[in-house]
């Protein structure tokens, strides 16, 4: 039987330089890992249900806000509940997994991508990968998604390295099996659906339906359910009809069936997610399937060479399927997978797409590579336009950091850093690309991305962000007071202050619920904002102990920069921003 072709790196340097280069990544990711509060919905589910886990001894039912949560299956919230026990209750300790997961998945990608094509192709995998927003920026939520995503990522590679066997019954086919297992555990069907429906695909585009009876598919549901079947049939005998329901409901029917019109949402975020990257990946589109010579024709009008193009379609995607391209076939049938299921669904989220950017990252990689061997030359709309283009993003970018720090003032180094980084990164991006030194080139963008990221991250959004969670949390901590704390109207701070306090926090909707609250007869804390204290709760008797402020504090200098950006009316809602206040009641 055929078999994809098989490079894998036999050069230790390559091994080597990945390794450092996930240290580094590593590092880079958990930097201020723990600076910036939960500010997502679903992350605050994680972070809060798994210490409730830890505090009530009950590791089967997630429960969230004193309600069982029956969205996603248990394996997450047990690898947070994990992170807590070892590390201790912070945020820091919540986000771990994914980061392990962000980690990894750069030199499984390195892996995957020399087994596919060669070891060069995977050393320029490895370095977009962590440069690809979408991944840094999940790589540090406390969500299930980059979990899944390297599940997928792993089951994928498993398959490709038992592909190359023939199939045979070896540890390969378990393993296989096993994670999509451990990601449907994860969060559920799509760790089922992405390499399954890649898997089928890839064997029908490359007429290999015969293949189907060696995946051995009774012995793959039995280790399935195995792995999903112990947790879900607990659930089923603990909450019955509820959980049922619920999942068959919710989680299916309403995600499958709806009236939400058809929209190329998800092809938006594979673009701006991924850029600068984006813009050499449709070149490597181009150059791929083919393609290429329509754009570098010079003797061709765009005109005509858009006509060629659409005209010679089908020629190009038959040549394509026909040629012994299994690999990049292979590649595009894992993306169009992924963008097509999650079309289909109701939700929009940025962050389905985290499963794409492995891939994303190899047809990038690939690309860049053919080009060291077969160099591109073509006009400023072409090859070269996407090289400028980065260029002025890169350069813009460090000129609006730099107008930032004489915005903002004195701040944490990151503020300083991310402008130079970036002006750097430009710099010798534009420099190593008129070498043609493509693979420089790609690694300093990718360095530059990742420093700008983690600043970013742990540096100036914390700082521009106000998170008053984090002031009033020290305060509690301090004092190390161990009674009472609630929150009023005031949503998802619960779970911010809650993680970064290490105490359970309640929710109060009402004036009397508040009032109840305050019949414990002991001191209690609570965080209410001025106006809802003004108008609802001012009657009771409260002493405030510390106070802060919802939005953005922004200290101006300099009143040409002012007038240049007109932003005197930003100022002025800077300076309007809502008050909070820390309280107690004795």
């Amino acid at each position: 039987m055929p078999s994809l072709p098989s490079f894998s790196s036999n050069k230790p340097i390559e091994k080597i330089f990945v390794s450092l280069w996930m240290g580094f990544c590593f590092f880079a990711l958990s930097y201020q890992l723990g600076e910036v509060p939960p500010y997502h919905a679903d992350e605050n589910f994680y972070v809060e249900s798994s210490l409730r886990m830890i505090e009530s001894g009950d590791f089967i039912t997630p429960v969230y806000n004193e309600k069982k949560r029956f969205a996603k299956p248990i394996m997450y919230y047990w690898m947070v509940a994990t992170s807590y026990k070892i590390f201790g209750i912070s945020l820091a300790s919540a986000r771990l997994p994914s980061l392990l997961f962000g980690t990894l998945s750069i030199g499984l990608t390195f892996l995957l991508a020399c087994r596919l094509f060669n070891s060069r192709v995977g050393l320029l995998s490895a370095f977009i990968l962590p440069s690809i927003y979408l991944h840094f920026q999940i790589s540090r939520w406390s969500t299930t998604d980059m979990a899944l995503s390297f599940f997928i990522l792993l089951a994928l590679y498993l398959f490709v390295l038992w592909f190359e066997t023939g199939f045979k019954k070896n540890i390969f086919s378990y393993l296989f099996y096993f994670a999509i297992g451990l990601g449907f555990m994860v969060k559920g069907p799509p760790a089922i659906l992405i390499p399954g429906f890649t898997i089928a695909g890839f064997l029908i585009a490359t007429k290999r339906k015969s293949c189907f009876k060696d995946l051995s598919i009774t012995k793959g549901l039995s280790i399935l359910a195995i792995t999903i079947f112990p947790w879900f049939v607990a659930m089923l005998w603990i909450h019955g009809d509820e959980f049922k329901d619920h999942i068959v409901g919710n989680e299916i029917k309403n995600r499958l069936v709806h009236d939400t019109p058809f929209s190329f949402y998800y092809l938006g975020v594979l673009f701006r997610y991924q850029l600068p990257w984006s813009l050499f990946f449709f070149f490597a589109v181009l150059r791929q399937f083919g393609f290429l010579g329509f754009v570098s024709e010079k003797n061709l009008s765009w005109v005509e060479k858009i006509k060629g193009f659409c005209k010679n379609i089908g020629k190009h995607l038959n040549l394509f399927f026909r040629e012994g391209k299994e690999s990049l076939v292979f590649c595009y049938i894992w993306l169009a997978v992924c963008l097509v299921l999650f079309t289909l669904l109701r939700v929009e989220h940025s962050r389905y797409m985290l499963p794409c950017c492995p891939v994303f990252a190899i047809l990038t990689a690939k690309f860049f590579s053919d080009a060291e061997q077969t160099p591109i030359n073509f006009g400023i709309l072409g090859f070269k336009g996407a090289h400028f283009i980065s260029f002025l993003i890169l350069l813009i970018l460090s000129v609006f950091g730099a107008i930032g720090v004489f915005i903002y003032g004195a701040g944490p180094v990151g503020i300083f850093l991310m402008p130079l980084t970036l002006l750097i990164g430009a710099i010798s991006f534009i420099w190593f690309f008129r070498c043609k030194s493509y693979g420089k080139m790609v690694f300093s963008l990718s360095l530059s991305l990742v420093l700008t990221f983690s600043f970013l991250s742990g540096d100036v959004i914390p700082f521009v962000n106000r998170y008053p969670m984090k002031k009033f949390s020290n305060y509690i901590n301090q004092k190390n007071f161990k009674g009472p704390i609630a929150v009023y109207k005031l949503g998802n701070n619960r779970a911010r202050l809650g993680v970064l306090t290490g105490r359970p926090v309640a929710m109060l909707h009402s004036q009397i619920e508040f009032e109840k609250f305050l019949r414990k007869n002991q001191k209690v804390y609570l965080v209410v904002k001025q106006s809802d204290w003004e108008k609802e709760i001012s009657n009771l008797e409260m002493k405030i102990l510390e106070d802060d402020q919802i939005g953005i504090k922004i200290n101006f200098i300099g009143n040409e920069i002012m007038n240049l950006f007109d932003i005197g009316k930003l100022r002025q809602k800077a300076l309007s921003t809502e008050n909070l206040y820390l309280m107690s009641n004795k």
